[in-house]
């Protein structure tokens, strides 16, 4: 029984079913093992109780949740790991609130990109922070693509192929 009855809930088979580049048993089964070692890392966030005992399932919010696992999954392809992914998915759900992650815009014919910039630590040599900024091309009129001068690694996601991967397909 749903506890959340204004909430769209998934659990972590559902995200994967949505978010997994390869469709088969065994792509679900391995998208199923990163959702569940993201939520355990603190990337994705549970409605409820993250540890819920053999047997019963975690549950997600539909929104923001899958287009989060959909962006660190496309993220992971370039060997992100989960310290380079927890500022990004942290920016993100400070951003799904503000500007619905631009899921709307996303769906439309209008190409809309996320733009992950990771700040390095120059002492250290690694990245300690992410910046994330959304737009589409009416928003670069210049032609301009990254949005920081200088930035020391930078991904640009197409936002548009992503929601129609998870949605459409």
């Amino acid at each position: 029984m749903n506890t959340y009855p204004d909430v769209a809930l998934m659990t972590i088979k559902d995200i994967a079913e949505h978010i997994a580049f390869d469709r088969s048993d065994k792509g679900i089964e391995r998208t199923m093992r990163q959702v569940r070692h993201w939520t355990q890392c603190d990337l994705l966030r549970t409605v409820g109780r993250k540890n819920t005992g053999k047997g019963i399932p975690r549950l997600y919010e539909e929104e923001p949740t899958m287009l989060i696992a959909a962006i660190l999954l496309e993220l992971s392809l370039y060997g992100a790991t989960v310290e380079i992914l927890s500022p990004v998915a942290e920016g993100l759900y400070e951003h799904s609130d503000e500007d619905g992650m631009y899921l709307f815009h996303a769906t439309t014919d209008v190409n809309t990109y996320l733009q992950v910039e990771w700040v390095l630590d120059p002492a250290s040599g690694k990245f300690i922070d992410a910046e994330i900024h959304f737009f589409d091309k009416l928003d670069r009129k210049d032609g301009q693509l990254l949005l920081s001068e200088y930035p020391s690694s930078s991904i640009l996601v197409n936002m548009t192929m992503v929601a129609e991967r998870i949605y459409c397909d």
